[in-house]
């Protein structure tokens, strides 16, 4: 049976009538301020910290928040300006929530494991050879792309590594652990 629209606009009048789509809507808002806070927060941590450091290792952080807070500072105004408006998903994270929970979960944790073993092999490889070996199996294993795409993006990446932060801005790296026991052998 089909309600009237009046009959919807008269529920959504009475007291509790439209209860759950506030509730919703100011978890989100409220979720979202939280995440604002903490990239905010940690922009300030990152520039109040790198003016102790070197200059070349201290560029990276400016160039960061620089770049950082203007699209930072936009999406506060843009949250609050429109706090007001009607209730709406924030963000689209590429798939829905409720249609297949397992698949779900299994994303979440496919997700959650590239990020943990990308942060793992940069400790144990360094940077320069666990991104560009990180996007090859991104774009291969989820992306599905050819071998020889992903192979040749692997390199523009490493190129990018080297000509701009090797190079161009000379960013100080970490010894990596693996590099360090080879080194030690020869």
């Amino acid at each position: 049976m089909e309600t009237s629209p009046a009959k919807r606009e008269s529920d959504n009048a009475q007291p509790g009538g439209n209860s759950q789509a506030r509730q919703r809507f100011s978890l989100e808002v409220f979720g979202e301020i939280v995440l604002l806070l903490l990239v905010g927060g940690f922009f300030i941590y990152l520039f109040i910290q790198s003016l102790q450091w070197p200059l070349g290792s201290a560029l990276m952080p400016w160039i960061t928040v620089s770049i950082g807070f203007p699209f930072w500072l936009y999406r506060l105004l843009v949250l609050f300006v429109r706090a007001g408006d009607a209730p709406g998903q924030i963000m689209d994270i590429g798939f829905r929530t409720g249609g297949d929970p397992t698949g779900e979960r299994a994303r979440f944790f496919q997700i959650c494991f590239f990020i943990v073993g990308l942060y793992l092999a940069i400790w144990l490889f360094g940077f320069h050879i666990a991104l560009p070996v990180g996007m090859l199996l991104y774009l291969r294993v989820y992306g599905q792309v050819s071998w020889w795409w992903s192979f040749g993006v692997a390199l523009l990446f490493l190129a990018l590594i080297i000509g701009v932060y090797d190079r161009l801005l000379g960013a100080t790296w970490h010894e990596p652990p693996v590099l360090v026991l080879l080194n030690s052998f020869f």
